[in-house]
Order: structure tokens, then sequence, then C-alpha cells
């Protein structure tokens, strides 16, 4: 909203001034005679219906200074904690040590040509080199937004490039004797947690979901899971790709949980419950458990068991890798792992 209005100083003066209001700011300009100043009010009405007058420049943000507003107002609020920090590593890493300093509106194509086209001779895969992107046209987009810059440089520039696409990605999945052999161990060394790594390799959950299961979750009659939250930074929240789904229980891992739930129960009882606690792998004193204490004594039993250093994340690939060894299609395998593709299914497993 604005105006603009003429005012002669003190009547009879022939001392004219033209104000002009725009969105609460106020400025007044001395003009010599009711006439002129008459005529400057008409070129900055036209002007005020164009748009085209503020009162004061808008501030010039460098590459830095508005990323870290990108991130504390657009980002943290809307999006899970592991994005928020895996954005802020990349902007830390790799994007502000070369546009740090610049300003948003001389950021241009060749900046991000030569960007993109460094990071690839430097031996970077090509997903962080697309996280780089991303995470560089989403600061623009939003400045776009906030009418500080007309346009994203960014847009088309990595597609124009056609950088060489990694078809897949390595995993080390174990063989049908480890798994067996890694469970054994587990079941005289760790039984606690004996029921967790079994589903583990049986589902193929990513660690938070299994730290989130409750037995609400458990479809005993149906002989399925529903996996609708994870457990992640002292947080349940929703799955990686914030969509539910179900997994099949084998027969294995169904008769031991409904063995588990029974023991739960009696020991629920023993202490005047009705009910065990909600949570199937909770901590000893009825918590959910930590990522690090599972990833902990994965590695003792990895160790017990004589067998190679794996990650946790590798027994969701050996639930793939041998589904799709006895022959179940990609599609079910996708279902299965939750993958928000079936491309993204294929990459990996081929």
């Amino acid at each position: 909203m604005g105006g603009v209005s003429v005012r002669e100083l003190k009547k009879g003066s022939g001392i004219f001034y033209v104000h002009i209001y725009i969105n609460g700011n106020r400025k007044s300009k001395k003009i010599g005679s009711k006439r002129l100043a008459e005529e400057v009010a008409a070129k900055i009405r036209a002007k005020l219906l164009l748009g085209d007058l503020e009162l004061e420049p808008k501030k010039i943000f460098t590459f830095a200074e508005y990323s870290l507003l990108w991130l504390e107002n657009y980002i943290k609020p809307v999006r899970r904690p592991s994005t928020t920090e895996r954005y802020e590593s990349i902007l830390r890493l790799y994007v502000l040590p070369t546009f740090s300093k610049k300003p948003l509106t001389n950021i241009s194509r060749a900046d991000v040509k030569s960007f993109l086209l460094h990071l690839h001779k430097n031996g970077k895969s090509r997903s962080t080199i697309s996280l780089c992107r991303d995470v560089l046209s989403g600061v623009l987009v939003q400045a776009i937004d906030d009418e500080l810059i007309k346009s994203n440089p960014v847009v088309g520039v990595l597609k124009m490039l056609k950088l060489e696409r990694e078809k897949k990605i390595p995993v080390e999945p174990m063989t049908f004797e480890e798994v067996n052999l890694f469970l054994d161990t587990c079941k005289q060394s760790q039984p606690w947690h004996y029921p967790l790594f079994l589903m583990a390799f049986r589902t193929g959950m990513r660690m938070g979901e299994l730290l989130a299961i409750e037995w609400r979750d458990i479809d005993f009659n149906g002989r399925f899971i529903r996996v609708e939250r994870s457990f992640k930074r002292e947080k349940v929240q929703g799955t990686k790709t914030n969509k539910a789904r179900r997994v099949d229980m084998s027969n294995q891992l169904h008769d031991e949980l409904d063995q588990l739930h029974t023991r739960r129960l009696q020991e629920a009882l023993a202490k005047g419950q009705d009910y065990p606690n909600n949570i199937i792998f909770h901590h000893k004193d009825g918590g959910h458990i930590s990522q690090n204490t599972i990833r902990n004594c994965f590695k003792r039993v990895l160790v017990k068991a004589g067998l190679r250093e794996l990650r946790f994340h590798d027994m969701r690939h050996t639930f793939a890798s041998l589904l799709l060894t006895n022959g179940e299609s990609v599609t079910y395998v996708k279902e299965q792992l939750g993958h928000s593709s079936i491309q993204m299914t294929v990459d990996i497993y081929g």
C-alpha cells in the first residue's frame, strides 16, 4: 500500500513538499512550486501503480548470510533433523567454500557450472554432486520467493553437463551362512537383543524403524508388521519417506515375536500390570534403546562370531539380496524396503 500527497510548507509560503507513503514508511521531498510538485507527484503515483518504487533499497545478501536464514526459517521448521544436519554439512563442506562471500544477485550459471565440474573432477560421487546442486538451488529458489533475485541459475545445469551417473551403489550383503552364524552367536551372547536382530534380517527394516515398533504394529493373524514410525535422536517421528508400509513376517519371526509377547505379558503380570510395555525392543528401564547401543551390540556380535566388519545397514542389504536371490521380484523387494521408487531399488541391487 502507498500514497502520494502535495502540501505547502506554510500557507502563502510558496514552498511545496511531495510526501510519499509506502508500507508504513514515509519520505518527503521539497519541490519549488505547486505546479512542479504536482507533476512530480503524478510521476511517483504512476511508478507506485507499476510497483517500480521503493523507499529503501533491498538488502543485498551474500550467499552465506541468506543460506543461514534459509536453514533456520525454511528448513528446520518443516524438515527432519537428520535432513537439516545433512544440508548443514553439505553447505559447510562444499557449497560455502565457493559461494560464501558472493552476493546472491551475482551468482551466474557459469559459477554453478564451474562449481559442479570442480566437484566431479575431485572425484565426488554423483549423489554428492546432486545433493550440492539441490541445496544450492533450494537457497536460490527461496531467494526468488523473497523477491531478492529474479531467476535461479542452477536450473538445468547438472542435466546439461551430463555427468556420468553411478548405475549401482556398492553393497556388501551377508551370505545365508553368515546370517545364521550371526543369529546363533547373538542368541548365545546377547539374548535380550536377539529378537531385534532377527527382525532386522527377516524384514530389512531400518534401525530407527525397528526401535520404534510397538506391539500394536504386529498383526499375528495376518502375519505382517505395520511400519509407521522411526526412533532417532531421542525422538519418535515418521519413516524416512514419511509413508507407512506393511512388511511380511516369516514363520521364524512370527514364532519368535509370539513367544516374546507371551514372556513380556508374564513379566508385566508379575509386576501387577495388565499389559506389557508398548515398545517391543525397549531398554531394560522401559524406554527406547539408542541407536548407538544397537550399533555397539552389532559390532560385538560380529567380533564374537568371527565375522568380517560390517555396518548395521548391511542387514537391510542382506535381506533384499537374499530375496532377489530366491527369485522375488524387484517390485516386491521395493515394497518391503519402503523405497520411494523402484529405480532406487534397481540402482542399489541391479
